[in-house]
């Protein structure tokens, strides 16, 4: 191996750690697979997936250009149906806030762009309370060696 860190990697560990930073009262994973269990689970609550890789290697002679794609899963609840709608919408705002345009300090990364978002309000047979999630698409722009898909 060329490198230390899978740019990809260094990629999910630096958003991660931006999101546990700048939203300390939301609890952040990674790589969940369970379902999040609104009813029992402490939320809000946002779940981190690595997505696609795509890479281009025409942008610039001896370097390659990522395009790492990521999802952020967030799950909210109130004590009213509106209330859940709002939390929902707050969240993502802070999630897009947090994420949109950062640029992470690790060489080689570059900046977020936000790609898309789906809201779902749970019915009442799915949840106790009124809650629901939200699911927002990002890419980040990751420039490593042609052939080394690594972060220094």
């Amino acid at each position: 191996m060329t490198g230390t860190t899978p740019l990809r990697e260094a990629a999910l560990a630096a958003i991660a750690d931006r999101l546990t930073t700048a939203l300390p009262d939301v609890v952040v994973e990674r790589a969940r697979r369970a379902p999040v269990d609104v009813d029992a689970e402490t939320l809000p609550r946002l779940v981190l997936r690595g997505e696609d890789w795509q890479a281009d290697d025409t942008e610039e002679p001896g370097r390659t250009h990522y395009r790492i794609g990521f999802s952020v899963t967030g799950f909210a609840s109130a004590t009213t149906d509106l209330a859940a709608e709002q939390a929902l919408s707050l969240l993502h705002a802070r999630v897009v806030e947090t994420l949109a345009g950062w640029t992470p300090s690790t060489a080689g990364l570059g900046d977020v762009a936000e790609q898309s978002a789906e809201f779902s309000l749970y019915d009442s047979e799915d949840s106790a309370r009124p809650a629901g999630e939200f699911l927002a698409r990002f890419s980040m722009l990751a420039i490593g060696p042609s052939g080394g898909p690594w972060a220094s």
